[in-house]
């Protein structure tokens, strides 16, 4: 495997723009290895997210349809959020899997972490699998959560994907780490 690029150094924050409580933006000047040329770069300093692929015992996926207000639309997501600063990602899965949804799992594991956008933010989307998820209550959603439980046949997920139902790049990718993406190849590329 060849060598990858020389790290950029971070030289000095340039400005400090907005804390928006989940998120912090800056501007930093990095130094280009090859010239010691700076250049500014916006920089997201966000809190750790996790997310969880959660299974019940019949092997269907606990998910939620719920409407988001970026993409003004609704999706078919996992259930997941923002890791609180009191909590580890496992504990901020299992909470947010019970508050989404009101099932609680017989077990939980990590299987994987990835950059949200390495371009820009500087934290982790951490991923688990739970197994044996029960459903304890009705859940206790957020204020400004609308959703809705569903439960998928995990053996449905790839034709979900393929047919663009599913389109949260976290989840998908969440999905794929849980290994049940199978080879879903979209159907409406370049559909918007």
């Amino acid at each position: 495997m060849t060598e990858g690029p020389r790290p950029w150094k971070r030289v000095r924050t340039v400005r400090s723009e907005e804390d928006y409580e989940i998120l912090r933006v800056r501007v930093d000047a990095f130094a280009d290895p090859r010239d010691g040329s700076e250049h500014p770069r916006v920089i997201i300093d966000a809190d750790e997210w996790a997310n969880v692929v959660a299974l019940t015992p019949d092997d269907h996926v606990v998910m939620v349809r719920q409407w988001r207000f970026g993409s003004q639309a609704s999706g078919l997501e996992i259930p997941g959020g923002v890791v609180d600063k009191d909590e580890t990602p496992e504990r901020a899965a299992l909470r947010e899997l019970e508050e989404e949804t009101g099932y609680r799992p017989a077990s939980i594991e990590p299987i994987g972490w990835v950059w949200p956008n390495p371009a820009h933010f500087t934290n982790k989307q951490h991923t688990f699998l739970a197994r044996g998820c029960e459903r304890v209550h009705d859940g206790t959603p957020d204020g400004g959560e609308d959703l809705v439980v569903v439960l998928v046949p995990r053996s449905a997920v790839p034709d979900l994907l393929g047919s663009g139902q599913i389109r949260h790049a976290l989840h998908i990718a969440a999905l794929s780490l849980a290994g049940i993406a199978g080879s879903a190849r979209s159907r409406d590329v370049g559909r918007g």
